[in-house]
């Protein structure tokens, strides 16, 4: 079986954390997993963030969620951040690393579409 819970982070090692349940007087519960999407400046997760979380008769767990609605990271930061693990992008034959354009001139010109 498994329990869903609420509560506030206490600690925060690596990808796991510990977490205070909401149930005055329980006490933290074991270290449990941090998903990637809620690690680093995508989750914003600190001590006394409010989260969600599910924990398991074997002591173990995760947070699923933070529970105050609010998200860390902007769209651009994630995308970059992404990005920056892939090597290069491809859409319609056309390499997003290594294309060209033709027709580039000095000024406020444009160039053509890209090859």
């Amino acid at each position: 079986m498994a329990q869903i819970n609420k509560g506030a982070i206490s600690t925060i090692d690596g990808n796991m954390a510990r977490v205070v349940p909401a149930d005055a007087g329980e006490k933290s519960t074991s270290k449990l997993v941090i998903p990637w999407h809620l690690r680093g400046k995508a989750g914003n997760l600190s001590k006394g963030t409010p989260v969600v979380y599910v924990e398991f008769d074997d002591a173990t767990g995760l947070i699923l969620g933070r529970a105050d609605g609010e998200w860390g990271a902007t769209l651009d930061a994630l995308a970059v951040t992404i990005l920056s693990a892939i090597d290069d992008v491809t859409a319609g034959n056309i390499s997003l690393k290594n294309h060209v354009h033709g027709g580039v001139d000095t000024g406020s010109g444009t160039t053509s579409q890209p090859k």
